[in-house]
């Protein structure tokens, strides 16, 4: 049979391990640094935004270009409204559905 100090000895090193392991999920950000560079509207594929949460504490963008790659941008750079404007006026034109004239 086990004595009081070893049996209190393991419980206290399983509380350990477990608490350790919750510590790893806190910090999951997929962006560990972003593109300083604009990237062309040509190139983008799929934007996407992740709010910041339990698991992340920033807002994070990533973009997935033509050929696949992921490219995590900053929220805050400056040629990113523009991007998303440009993206914004390429996406209505290509939706909008054309206007028949009718009564002459």
């Amino acid at each position: 049979m086990m004595n009081k100090p070893l049996l209190l000895l393991v419980a206290l090193t399983f509380c350990c391990c477990i608490a350790s392991l919750h510590g790893f999920a806190i910090n999951t950000c997929r962006c560990r640094r972003t593109a300083a560079n604009p990237i062309p509207p040509r190139a983008v594929k799929k934007i996407e935004v992740t709010a910041a949460s339990g698991h992340c504490p920033r807002t994070e963008i990533i973009i997935t270009v033509r050929n696949g790659n992921r490219i995590c941008v900053d929220p805050e750079a400056k040629w990113f409204p523009g991007l998303l404007n440009t993206l914004q006026k390429k996406n209505d034109l290509s939706t909008a559905e054309p206007t028949t004239v009718s009564g002459f």
